[in-house]
């Protein structure tokens, strides 16, 4: 089983392009697929959905938005300032380019 959707990684690289990051590294990290800044992962594709690494600043109001949680891998504490965020608030390029933008900003590019 795909442990996370291709056209979920197709739609993360054309943000990006539209965002003017281009060449940005991939790789399977935990099960899904990152997107990396030099070393640094930003955003990964899980599920129908997307991980995202928030800058600790904008990690609350992250959080505030609806369907998104913090990631935390196997129930246990969450994960730094990860949020997973469901399929229906990336629905829009729009807001699929703001996270995109969000994770960005969460590794200081």
């Amino acid at each position: 089983s795909v442990a996370y959707d291709a056209g979920i990684v197709e739609r993360v690289a054309d943000a990006l392009v539209r965002l003017g990051h281009r060449g940005m590294r991939q790789k399977n990290v935990f099960s899904g697929w990152g997107f990396l800044a030099g070393t640094r992962t930003f955003v990964i594709a899980w599920g129908d959905g997307l991980l995202v690494k928030c800058p600790p600043g904008d990690h609350a109001d992250a959080l505030a938005t609806p369907g998104v949680t913090p990631f935390a891998p196997d129930g246990e504490r969450p994960m730094g300032t990860w949020v997973v965020v469901p399929a229906d608030a990336i629905a829009d390029d729009p807001e699929l380019d703001a996270w995109v933008r969000r994770g960005l900003r969460g590794v200081g590019r």
